[in-house]
């Protein structure tokens, strides 16, 4: 079958970081499907995966070194996947796949996250059946969405209703990260709420958050035009460019801004909750400047190295707290979905041998608003 494999070395890592074309880690060609580790493995055949920004990160050598042992090489990347079982009594049946390889997907006695229900946090993940890896697109002997075959453990197989569409299915794992997020942030009636960036997983978060908090008052923050529309439709009450954030945050928010040395901006006041969906240092850093004190900044998705200027954050006793992953949200990002409509913001499908052209288009369809770029697997 044809999979596009990632095989790291110290040599493409420093190409990738250098952006020298040809040079990176991932390369596609035919090798043999993945084996199912076990009795309770089921074959799956994708329809479309994503490329994910944590995909793009690995690829350009700016994720984080700190998760390089808890994957196993080479691996197929993709974890955001709809397809459908290729063998057994379930054969043809559409499902998206839970990525998170915890406990149950290990053959192990649940740690005391995955007995939660975190899954996405288990602490057993470089142990049992399959070799180390986070997730499905991260560990070598399940394979990965960037292929024409993977396996998946039952235990992360969700069937996907008749009346949703495979372009929104393909959505629904960040869509289940959003509303994990959304529930993180415990925004209250009434709240001001700054979201900070509007890729795929910003516009779901704001999603997420309206449907939670439909009283709470919701600005944002979007770099591109297009960016800026699709956040008005996916429940935006105001939009603004980075550079107007402490403009429109002081007057959203009845606080007074303050410009300092070299411009730099920070609000007397402020949001009360603030979700980072960008994962950069500038965006941390301007998520604590516009918290009020005692505020709550949620850092969503999966940032590299940063560096951030975080003295707000111990002046104002923020709170800061990440959002990884999911909590039993698959159920609830299925029914989201089929109201949501997240499908309108894919671009367009790419075929694996395009596979080059689909990574250099994705952040450039991002900016323009279709924020999701997936590969369209050949039957």
């Amino acid at each position: 079958m044809q999979a596009l494999t990632y095989t790291p070395s110290l040599a493409k890592y420093v190409a990738a970081k250098a952006n020298l074309p040809g040079a990176g880690a991932l390369e596609l060609s035919e090798i043999r499907p993945p084996r199912a580790p076990g009795k309770d493995w089921l074959p799956i055949r994708p329809t479309l995966t994503g490329i994910c920004g944590s995909d793009l990160a690995l690829l350009s050598g700016k994720a984080s070194l700190h998760l390089a042992t808890l994957t196993s090489t080479p691996f197929v990347p993709g974890h955001e996947i709809v397809g459908e079982i290729g063998a057994g009594p379930r054969r043809g049946e559409r499902v998206v796949v839970q990525p998170a390889l915890g406990c149950s997907a290990r053959g192990l006695t649940p740690c005391p996250e995955c007995a939660q229900g975190l899954i996405a946090l288990c602490r057993q993940t470089t142990d049992g059946t399959i070799s180390a890896g986070l997730q499905t697109g991260f560990c070598r002997e399940t394979g990965g969405g960037w292929s024409e075959g993977l396996v998946a453990h039952e235990s992360q197989l969700h069937t996907v209703p008749d009346d949703l569409s495979d372009e929104d299915a393909v959505l629904v794992e960040p869509l289940a990260c959003a509303l994990h997020a959304a529930r993180i942030a415990d925004i209250q009636p009434g709240d001001n709420v700054a979201i900070i960036g509007a890729g795929t997983i910003g516009l779901l978060t704001l999603a997420a958050v309206r449907e939670a908090a439909p009283s709470a008052t919701l600005i944002a923050v979007a770099k591109h035009a297009g960016q800026q529309t699709a956040a008005r439709r996916f429940g935006a009450d105001d939009v603004c460019a980075p550079d107007r954030i402490y403009i429109e945050g002081a007057r959203i928010t009845n606080s007074r801004r303050l410009v300092g040395h070299q411009n730099r901006e920070l609000l007397l006041g402020g949001f009360d909750r603030v979700l980072d969906c960008v994962g950069t240092g500038a965006s941390l850093e301007q998520a604590t400047t516009i918290t009020r004190a005692r505020g709550r900044v949620i850092l969503v998705g999966m940032p590299g190295e940063l560096k951030a200027d975080l003295a707000a954050a111990w002046l104002r006793e923020l709170q800061i707290q990440s959002a990884y992953g999911y909590e039993n949200d698959f159920p609830a990002a299925l029914e989201f979905a089929k109201t949501l409509k997240p499908g309108r913001l894919i671009d367009r499908g790419w075929p694996l041998r395009s596979h080059k052209k689909a990574i250099e288009h994705a952040p450039k369809a991002a900016r323009a608003g279709h924020a999701k770029t997936v590969f369209e697997i050949a039957a």
